[in-house]
């Protein structure tokens, strides 16, 4: 259902409205000088929490537009966006789109050589940044001129007046930008390989929110909190705009370590989040459990379980009174403590979602709604809804767009918001688009009903040495599925067989199962190894001997961003993964070579 904006004071600031909301800045300025002094973004600083509201946002956006004209800046220039999550990426990101500019923004946390090779691949000559050693990520770049730090330069043009003149030059140019105009070039995560650019225009992003506030009920009473990196595009298109065309608040989390508690300030009714983050907040409330008597921990069992069978739409006898009391003993509580009491669902997004994740949320009586998308098809394909949802799917097409299975099983896109191709790569642009479809590189199958599942990627498809292929990624989300493992990765490829590398959480299996001790000492511990061997076993009884996992190892520490083997938006970079442990898996082979060839 679009939002009905409801009209409020108006602030001045905003320019005469340009086109009619038909680009990225114009809709925002069209929502400035509806909502005027009512708060458009919270965020924390020097210790408290501040907010600015639409019209002075809007009034920042134009400075900093002012001052890029002013510096040189001339329409359809490249400018580097690289800061973590801040208000100034906000609306720095909206004034380099209003001076005509083309927002390129780059992850805080990638590699100076990776950064730079952006820099260098986009043309950027001007950059913004959080500060000067994020300047010094992007000083490999071969066209890079000058770096505005956001609390140096941007700081003066925001609190500053422009000259009349650049003011005159940013309205001028936010009239003459149509929706086919470029908007953004965004480099995908290169979980293989380089990033490549991906070039979205402004329509890309208006058909995107037109398509959502279709289905989502968003309006100006929803507010929604904001943690993944504005670099992404599922946080910048369904996090940010689509909010923004509804004309909805967003609160700025201050990251990962304090979120439940900035939960409990902001009170979010829409929240956005990745796989890893609500598997994060899954194993802390068993750690939490795990701390508490036997007899509290039955009743939290008890509890779950109870809600697990509710939102089945199970209806055994008493459900209703069990229902009443699971609430009143423990689903309330937590649902309130880990959602702020005003949350209306949750959407998870970047990579498939585990099943005990999603059922552990809808058990709590919090909706879940898992989407699928890709940073070359603007983000979301197809989401579940809070009208049409199913287990273990990542919902229907969203309105406008068109899927289908090749016949290799891959999932293929046709809609508006197909990319306009990869920047500099012509070649890669043809073989991604034929024929108007975008082969998404995602396999999967759609049911009678039109629900999507994901199944693997193509590229991740395991090739066994018997020529047989393996699909990983529903045999590590099997193995996921134990609450002892944080995460699993399958490996097989030329090999004649499937072995597996598991994290297990080594605190959670102490307290419950046991041995205690360093992670390091216990990969080889046998009580250990029972468990996961029995998990492994489980996991078998339902694949074919060709696919079935041979043998594992146990991992003393997790994967992650820091060592590369992760992605900003948390995904498995599975080559990376297998280098960093060859020895491992080489050990895995060569420790059963022998008893494999005389069986």
């Amino acid at each position: 259902m679009t939002a009905t904006a409801t009209p409020a004071d108006t602030e001045p600031g905003s320019p005469a409205s340009p086109g009619a909301g038909k680009t990225i800045p114009a809709v925002f300025f069209e929502r400035a000088k509806i909502y005027g002094a009512r708060d458009y973004m919270h965020y924390f600083r020097d210790g408290e929490w501040h907010s600015l509201s639409w019209a002075e946002t809007a009034r920042r956006a134009l400075r900093v537009a002012g001052g890029l004209t002013q510096a040189g800046l001339r329409p359809g220039d490249n400018v580097a966006l690289l800061s973590p999550n801040r208000p100034e990426w906000l609306y720095c990101d909206l004034g380099i789109m209003a001076a005509g500019g083309i927002t390129v923004p780059v992850y805080p946390t990638l590699t100076p050589r990776v950064a730079a090779l952006i820099a260098s691949d986009s043309k950027t000559h001007f950059a913004i940044v959080s500060n000067a050693a994020m300047a010094a990520k992007l000083q490999g770049g071969s066209h890079l001129s000058v770096a505005f730090e956001m609390d140096a330069e941007i700081a003066a043009w925001a609190a500053g007046e422009p000259a009349p003149e650049a003011l005159r030059e940013v309205d001028a140019r936010l009239h003459a930008m149509g929706e086919d105009d470029v908007a953004t070039i965004i480099y995908t995560s290169g979980t293989s390989g380089d990033p490549k650019g991906v070039i979205l225009t402004h329509r890309h992003f208006l058909e995107a929110a037109r398509s959502c506030l279709e289905v989502f009920t968003i309006g100006p009473d929803d507010v929604i909190l904001s943690y993944l990196p504005y670099s992404h595009v599922m946080e910048r298109v369904d996090g940010i705009f689509v909010p923004t065309s509804a004309g909805a608040t967003v609160w700025l989390a201050r990251g990962l370590d304090t979120l439940v508690d900035d939960i409990q300030v902001a009170r979010p009714t829409i929240m956005l989040g990745v796989p890893r983050v609500f598997e994060k907040v899954y194993e802390a409330v068993y750690d939490q459990v795990r701390a508490q008597s036997v007899f509290k921990r039955a009743i939290f069992r008890w509890a779950v379980a109870v809600g697990t069978e509710h939102a089945r739409g199970g209806w055994l006898p008493g459900i209703r009174v069990r229902m009443g009391a699971a609430e009143s003993l423990v689903l309330g509580q937590l649902r309130k403590r880990l959602t702020g009491g005003r949350l209306r669902f949750f959407i998870s997004g970047g990579a498939p979602l585990n099943e005990k994740v999603e059922e552990f949320f809808w058990a709590l009586g919090v909706k879940i709604l898992q989407g699928w998308g890709l940073t070359e098809a603007t983000s979301a394909v197809t989401s579940n809804t809070e009208q049409e949802h199913r287990y273990r799917t990542v919902g229907q097409p969203l309105p406008g767009t068109e899927i289908r299975i090749a016949r290799d099983g891959e999932i293929e896109v046709r809609g508006p918001g197909v990319m306009a191709g990869y920047l500099n790569k012509a070649t890669a642009t043809a073989e991604i688009i034929v024929g108007g479809w975008l082969q998404t590189g995602d396999m999967g199958f759609v049911d009678k009903d039109g629900f999507l599942t994901i199944t693997d990627r193509k590229k991740d498809l395991i090739k066994t040495s018997g020529g047989k292929y393996v699909a990983p990624l529903p045999i590590e989300s099997q193995i996921e599925n134990d609450r002892y493992v944080k995460a699993a990765l399958v490996v097989g490829d030329r090999r004649p067989y499937v072995v597996a590398l598991i994290v297990p959480d080594w605190q959670a299996l102490a307290a419950d199962i046991g041995p205690a001790g360093a992670p390091s000492t216990l990969v080889a511990d046998p009580g250990a190894r029972a468990h996961f061997a029995s998990v492994i076993d489980k996991v078998n009884q339902g694949l074919s001997s060709f696919e079935s996992v041979k043998y594992f190892a146990l991992l003393a520490r997790d994967f992650s961003e820091a060592d590369d083997e992760l992605t900003p938006s948390m995904k498995k970079k599975r080559s990376i993964i297998v280098g960093h442990f060859e020895d491992v898996i080489e050990a895995m082979y060569s420790a059963h070579r022998k008893h494999d060839v005389h069986n």
